[in-house]
């Protein structure tokens, strides 16, 4: 997307706008360098489904250059949730962003995020989130992000070796997934649009902030192939309800990461057994599902200090909803 320049005070030479599509082959060979991104085509494709297909709308992103030379980058992931009252926000998470080696330590990342900010707040984007690690938070609260805390998580063990090999598995999570045969490829799960729209149709709202959910969004969501989503549903019909998952690894073990759960009228008893089927043909160690507390019951476990922490901006709407006050799905938050 073209934009104005913005000359900045970090150097006399430094230049922040707009990112344009003819700076996205040094925006990828930046990330390449500084966020261990492959020279395979895997990760030119996720950068392409993440940030051009979402129908949300197309990510806007920034670049800084000195001397013509793209030197920092900064995305934001389109979201949109449909508020308590069933309006809708419209959202940006805090995705991909990165600074050259040689030009770290001069406030480019700062410069870029705040810049970005203003100009959202202009285009009428009511507020930012994301899950920043350890390393990155501090900065991002110093930039007026607060923080909301943990969703509950909860963890199924499939064997008596699951808990265990999770507890030792206290590192990041893979990008990529494992193969599965577990259920079906989500793409072939979501292709019948009378299904799909009926599924939704019976899942109840709640009064929360949830992601606004529908087709396109499930379909773009959860299509990427080399992520490789399944489904799983209580039978043959994906109209009684759905539970979309990966297996991924994390350190020695195996996790199957229930990213999305949709049972017509809030059936607790379909959820249960739909993470549990998840958990129990997936050939993972364990599930992993943000969920309710005592929603799954035994053998769920809850895991209160596992998860992302989900940090928040206001923008255009100036209303904090504390972290009770959402229904966040490992879609939402999960990296990829």
């Amino acid at each position: 997307m073209d934009g104005g320049e913005v000359r900045t005070g970090v150097a006399g030479d430094l230049v922040v706008r707009r990112a344009r599509e003819g700076d996205r082959p040094a925006i990828l060979d930046l990330a390449r360098r500084c966020l261990g991104w492959g020279a395979d085509g895997r990760y030119e494709d996720l950068f392409r489904w993440k940030h051009d297909d979402n129908p949300f709308g197309a990510s806007p992103r920034w670049v800084a250059l000195q001397e013509g030379r793209v030197v920092g980058f900064r995305t934001f992931l389109r979201w949109r949730f449909r508020r308590p009252d069933g309006s809708v926000a419209v959202a940006v998470r805090a995705v991909d962003t990165a600074t050259h080696p040689d030009h770290q330590g001069r406030g480019i990342f700062r410069r870029l995020t705040l810049g970005a900010l203003e100009e959202m707040v202009d285009e009428g984007v009511d507020f930012v989130f994301n899950t920043p690690n350890d390393s990155s938070r501090p900065g991002y609260l110093k930039m007026g992000w607060v923080e909301l805390g943990r969703p509950p998580l909860s963890i199924v063990p499939v064997r008596v070796r699951g808990a265990p090999r999770m507890a030792r598995s206290r590192t990041a999570a893979e990008l990529w997934s494992e193969p599965s045969r577990a259920g079906r490829p989500a793409t072939e799960a979501l292709a019948d649009d009378a299904v799909v729209d009926g599924l939704l149709a019976r899942v109840p709202p709640v009064a929360r902030y949830v992601t606004d959910r529908d087709r396109p969004f499930l379909r773009w969501r959860y299509g990427n192939e080399a992520l490789r989503y399944r489904a799983l549903a209580p039978g043959d019909d994906p109209a009684e309800g759905l539970a979309l998952f990966r297996v991924r690894r994390r350190g020695a073990s195996t996790e199957a990461v229930v990213a999305d759960l949709m049972v017509p009228e809030g059936d607790r008893a379909a959820a249960r057994h739909l993470v549990r089927r998840v958990a129990r043909t997936s050939g993972a160690d364990y599930a992993l599902v943000h969920t309710e507390p005592g929603l799954l019951g035994t053998p769920a476990l809850p895991a209160p200090g596992l998860g992302p922490r989900v940090t928040w901006r206001a923008l255009a709407q100036a209303e904090r909803p504390e972290l009770d006050g959402w229904r966040f799905t490992m879609g939402d938050l999960e990296l990829f």
